[in-house]
């Protein structure tokens, strides 16, 4: 065997994506087995809330775009967040400002829908995909002027993936 097994930096991006993705939905079907689906919900609703908390301030230092303070600036945080962490074909998402305060983000594609579709688990999950958006904007200081409601996967039920977020 070769000693100077490499992968170049985008397989090495990918490798550590695919294994973060496994841990993830693992993680959720053993809670799901062991309290249930409401549990694994709302657990994982509070998880990725969090997470979205931390990673955004890592993500926006990193960028170097610190402090973030407009929507303008929001919406080009959240492209960039979706273009390094979410590239596609993963996660397709078109954002429109449609007031100083509010902006609309629809997801043509979610790796999320695909996997929870082939998972076979769509029927009781609830989509935590906005609750990360929501930590996005606690870890910046820009607070929703809404908690967002717990809701099926619009995808799943044939939908479109489309909410309105305003600052407050």
């Amino acid at each position: 065997m070769d000693a100077d097994l490499t992968l170049t930096k985008q397989e090495q991006l990918e490798l550590l994506r695919s294994c973060w993705y496994s841990h993830d939905a693992r993680w959720f079907m053993s809670v799901a087995q062991e309290y249930g689906m409401e549990a694994a919900n709302r657990l994982n609703r509070r998880a990725v809330r969090a997470l979205g908390q931390v990673e955004v301030r890592r993500l926006a230092r990193a960028l170097g775009i610190e402090p973030v303070s407009t929507l303008t600036e929001m919406a080009q945080l959240i492209e960039a967040g979706r273009r390094i962490l979410f590239p596609q074909p993963g996660m397709e998402i078109e954002l429109k400002i449609t007031d100083p305060k509010s902006y609309e983000v629809i997801f043509q594609r979610c790796f999320v829908h695909e996997k929870i579709a082939r998972a076979g688990i769509g029927p009781g999950y609830v989509c935590a995909v906005f609750d990360r958006l929501q930590g996005w904007h606690e870890g910046l200081n820009l607070p929703l002027a809404e908690e967002l409601p717990a809701l099926a996967c619009a995808k799943l039920q044939g939908k479109e993936c489309r909410r309105v977020l305003t600052i407050q």
